[in-house]
């Protein structure tokens, strides 16, 4: 009986999750906008709000990264690598870079 009664609810379930899948129509989020304004001159008026400071400029937003240049070249750093590496390989439990 018990065994029966799983079974029906499981059918009910699926069939009523299957119902529920089904989309009638898309519908884009940006359905009905309408624009008053370019994106060139959208620029145009955040950067002259920078240049007013009448808006902060956001430094991390991932996009166009601006990369610092470093001090050193990349032999001096690719050397250090090697360096800290045959100094750990024999794993040396007491590093704080350890596991």
């Amino acid at each position: 009986m018990k065994i029966q009664q799983l079974i029906v609810t499981v059918a009910v379930f699926a069939a009523t999750a299957s119902a529920h899948a089904q989309q009638t129509e898309f519908v884009a989020p940006d359905a009905g906008v309408k624009l008053t304004m370019t994106r060139a001159e959208v620029r145009q008026e955040m950067l002259s709000a920078y240049r007013k400071h009448a808006l902060v400029q956001q430094q991390h937003t991932g996009q166009d990264p601006v990369y610092a240049k470093g001090q050193r070249s990349r032999a001096e750093v690719r050397a250090e690598a090697a360096e800290s590496a045959r100094q750990y390989r024999a794993g040396d439990v007491t590093s704080p870079y350890f596991g």
